[in-house]
Parts: C-alpha cells; structure tokens; sequence
C-alpha cells in the first residue's frame, strides 16, 4: 500500500513538473503566434450551454461519473451531461488564450478524476476514459493555440486502459500501447515535419511513455515503426530552427525508446551509442547520456567495440573538457568579482532634495562599535593607547603565558565572548564549488557506468557495459583506467576542498591527469602569464612598449627585447620599406 501511494506521489510530483513546462512554453509560442500573426481556430459553442449556471451542472455530472459505485446513479442523462462537459466544455474553455490560467487546473482536475476511478474500478471510468479521449484528440488535432495542443497530447500520452497495480507492482498499460488509433495519432503529429515543434516534443514524450510501459502490448508492427522513427532522429542533424542542444535532449527519448523496444540480440543500439558516445561534434547532453546507457547492456554490446582503448581516449577527452571549462568559468568568475560596480546617484540627487546631515562623532569611542555593534572600546579600556598604537607594541608572535595570537583567538566562540572551548563547525561548500563539483562529477559517473556497468570508480561482481562485452586483453585496458579514474573521483570529492582557491588548485592537478588518459599533450607555456593584462584582441594595454602616443622618440629603451618592439615576429619582407 504504501508502495502504491508513493507511485501516486510520484506521478502527481510530476505532473506538476509537466504542467510548469507547460506554462513556460505557453508564453514562448504565444509570442510566437503573435510574431508569424498566425490565426488559430477556437471551438464555438451556443450561448445557453457555456452559462455559469450550465457549466456547474456539467461539472457535477463528470465528478458523479468518476466518483459513483452505484451503477443505478449512473444514468442516461447524467453520462450525457458529463459527455458535454469533457468533451466539449474542458476543449472549448482551454482553446482560448484568455483561459491558459485555467487550463492546468481543469486538465489535472480531469486526470485525477480517471485515475480515482480506475484505482476504485468506478464502474464509470470506461465511459470517462472515453470522454477524455475524444475531448483531448479533438484539441491536439485541430488548428488550436499550441499551449492548448500540447497539453492534449500529454493527456493522451498519459492514459491508461488498465492503471498501476499497487498490490502486484504490475506497471500501467498506456492506452496508445493498447489502442492502434491513439497510437497512430501521436505517430502522426511526431512525424509530421510542418508541426509545431512543441507539439511533435509533447508526441515524442507520450511515445516515449508508450514504449516504457507498454512494450508488451505493442504490436511487432508499431515496434517496428518505432525503432525507424527513433534511430532516423537520432542519425538526424538538429533542425535549422531548433536548438543543437534542445535537439540533443529529444534524442535522449530516441535512445530510451530503442533499449525499450529492442531485443536482447539486437546490437545495432550498441554500436549507434557507442559511435554517439565518442563523436566530437556531438553535445555532452546525449553523448554522455548514451555512453551512461551503455551500461545497461550486455550481450548486446558483443562484436561492437573495435577499438576500446580509442573509446576511453575519447570519453577521458570528454572528461578533460570538462574540467577545462569549469576551470575557465571559475577564472571568468574572479575577473567579473574584481570589476568594481559603481552605485547610481540617489534620485533624490536629481531632484534637487537636499538633506542636512550632522555629523557627530563620539569622543568616548576609538573607531566605532566592535563585535557587530555590540560593546565598543573605550579610551579608558586601553589605558590612553590607541588601536595602533597597542598593535605596535605587541608581539604577534606570542600572547600571555606563551599563548599564541591564534591559540587565543581561537578559544572565542565567533557569537559572543569568552572561552567555549567548542570545535569550529565544518566550512560550508560555496555554490561556486558545489555546482562544479556536482558537473565534473557526473560526466565521470556516466562514462564509468558505460564503460564498467557502474557509476562508482570500481569494477562490480557482475559488470555490465564495454567490460561485459571486452576480450581479456581489453579487459586489463579497462581495467586500468577504471584505476586511473579512481584517484581523479576521489579528488574530485575530497570535503577539504573548501574554498575556491583550493578547489581550482585540485582542478588543474585533475587536468593534467586527464589529459594524459585522454592523450592530449599540454604545453609547459600554455597558461599565459600576461593575458589579463591586455586587452579582448591582444592589444597591449596603455603605458605600455607599441602602444604609444604618436609623436614620441622612436628609439627603443635600452636593454629591451627585440620580441617586444613593434614589428617582432614579422619576416623581413613584411617590415615597412622592404622590397
């Protein structure tokens, strides 16, 4: 039971997730519609049926047909009633743009009303499951605002003809598994090239749930359609209107719905993802993703791997940009923290406020409250000796009885005074380090679990992935990196790199070690020294040799190399008066 209920949790959780995705694509092709003045339908209806008065009465009637056991209650004119209201008030009410703050709501309402109904086998929930489906086909097919569709669609991917059974475990049977026409619509609206891209998204989710969970159900036919569909997308450069990256994400559901679909014989996935995996060109988000997949697999993966050592060079390659990129971010970081921000005026400047200002300054304080404004330091503490004054005449090195400045300061709990005696609380990471840290950390639990069937930096007792398929001499190549690996992991998480200085002293360590598993070669020169002091296109900054006014001596300053005057580096034939 109580597994059953967090299944329940779990699909709300995320279908929530899926209704806030929804809302900010609403606003995207909203805008959209605007921009291309593209004329979207709505769905017309007479006046008597869309009073508030009628509306109410259509609305109890759906409730009554999901919530009744009592099949006597369920009568002619009340399924009718509730026909009206799902399959033409909900289209009506969510076609129109003055609705979309409506339209969440109302469709989870109807959800979680087929749901409660098939949980409880309401004996109204087959004619509920019908209304929703004629109501949500109607909207995803027609000449409606996108918002609109899309929310359809995922309604339809979302239905189920037999739900989730608690009590067995046993997974849901989608409705597109089991029923050919809903499946062939969500083909057709994926497939159609002149959709609205969010739309053909919302029908590759819904296909994608279709083949999770109701693999068994489909047809070797509509299997056959799918594994075209999927290995066509994910052979597909990203459309000229579509983002490289957005396109990547998409090609993620080609690859579950392949592994989903496919045979434990067939080994054509395994050598696409491996030949995904260590394309160049290809974005982290699918690359690594099919590399991780790859540790699903095992028979599957015998044969294809020509070159394993190639394929480590190539993941390390990976692994070392990353590392790289964070390094670079990190140091842009601490360029944009040392640029100074000047504050605007106050407007009050601007109005010609002015505001007299007494500045009084207490005699009886030295410099101002101490410990947070709390006690300040009198004259009369100090003896007449002043803050500077007693720092020069004390010994930093030693305090009273031979206690050292740290020893002494460290016995003050940082919230008041006094010697708590308490250990210092362990420093919290700062964000900078922590979302580095989490990135680094899962590009190389994905390429571990591709490679060794696990994300940890260790070969488990039964392995998965490239091992599982290896002869014995590749298994001693993965072997040893997966021991290469593990010193990089484990620096990569070691807890006292607690600050950000420390952090990006392990990270240059990390990339050297990378690039040797990665057979990059790094130059002793390749961190120039002088390259925060010039400016974006390497111009040398004023003051400095080549960059003078017009008008000065010629002559270079004695003692200067060659390499630094103005035509250094040019060939003789190059330089001004040359033949």
């Amino acid at each position: 039971m109580d597994s059953a209920n967090g299944g329940q949790a779990s699909n709300h959780q995320r279908a929530q997730r899926i209704w806030i995705l929804c809302l900010v694509m609403v606003l995207c092709w909203l805008l959209s519609g605007i921009a291309t003045a593209q004329q979207y339908e709505v769905i017309e209806l007479p006046a008597a049926a869309v009073t508030p008065e009628r509306i109410s009465g259509y609305e109890r009637a759906a409730k009554t047909l999901a919530t009744s056991r009592k099949p006597e209650q369920l009568t002619a004119d009340l399924k009718r009633n509730a026909m009206i209201y799902i399959e033409h008030i909900v289209p009506y009410t969510i076609v129109r743009k003055e609705n979309l703050t409506k339209m969440g709501p109302m469709l989870v309402s109807l959800e979680k009303s087929l749901s409660g109904a098939q949980r409880i086998n309401n004996p109204g929930k087959t004619d509920l499951l019908k209304y929703i489906y004629n109501g949500m086909t109607k909207v995803a097919k027609g000449n409606h605002i996108p918002a609109a569709r899309i929310n359809a669609v995922l309604v339809l991917g979302r239905l189920d003809s037999a739900p989730y059974d608690g009590a067995t475990g046993r997974p849901p049977t989608p409705l597109a598994a089991a029923y050919p026409a809903l499946f062939d619509t969500l083909v057709g609206l994926y497939e159609n090239e002149e959709e609205v891209d969010g739309v053909r998204a919302a029908a590759l989710q819904s296909l994608h749930r279709t083949a999770m969970y109701g693999f068994p159900s489909l047809t070797a036919e509509n299997k056959a359609k799918l594994t075209q569909l999927m290995t066509d997308l994910l052979d597909a450069p990203a459309p000229a209107d579509r983002d490289p990256k957005a396109h990547a994400y998409l090609q993620r559901f080609a690859v579950d719905i392949l592994h989903y679909v496919s045979t434990p014989q067939d080994t054509t996935l395994g050598k696409q993802l491996i030949s995904i995996s260590t394309n160049e060109e290809q974005p982290d988000l699918i690359a690594l993703y099919s590399a991780s997949q790859l540790g699903d697999m095992t028979t599957q993966l015998k044969g294809q791997v020509a070159d394993t050592e190639g394929v480590l060079k190539s993941w390390s390659r990976r692994a070392f940009d990353t590392v790289e990129s964070e390094l670079k971010r990190l140091k842009a970081l601490d360029r944009t923290s040392a640029m100074p921000v000047k504050q605007p005026p106050s407007p009050d400047t601007f109005l010609g406020v002015k505001e007299d200002k007494k500045k009084k300054k207490d005699k009886s304080r030295t410099g101002g409250a101490m410990m947070g404004g709390g006690m300040g330091m009198d004259d009369a503490m100090m003896g007449g000796m002043g803050m500077d004054s007693m720092m020069d005449g004390m010994d930093m090195g030693m305090g009273m009885d031979g206690m050292g400045m740290d020893d002494m300061m460290g016995g003050m709990g940082m919230g008041g005074m006094g010697m708590m005696g308490r250990m210092p609380a362990a420093k919290p990471q700062p964000p900078e380090v922590s979302l580095s840290r989490r990135r680094i950390t899962s590009v190389l639990q994905q390429l571990l679990r591709g490679a060794v069937g696990s994300p940890l930096a260790e070969i488990p007792d039964t392995p998965a992935g490239l091992i599982s398929a290896a002869s014995e001499e590749d298994q001693k190549v993965l072997t040893s990196w997966v021991d290469d690996v593990r010193p990089i992991a484990e620096a990569i998480n070691d807890d006292l790199l607690d600050d950000k200085k420390k952090w990006m002293e392990s990270l240059e360590e990390q990339r050297v070690a990378l690039a040797k598993l990665a057979g990059v070669e790094l130059s002793d020169g390749e961190e120039d020294a002088d390259q925060d002091d010039r400016r974006p296109g390497g111009l040398p900054m004023f003051g400095l040799p080549g960059n003078q006014p017009a008008g000065l001596p010629g002559d270079l300053p004695a003692g200067m190399p060659a390499a630094d005057a103005p035509n250094a580096g040019l060939p003789a034939d190059d330089l001004p008066g040359a033949n």
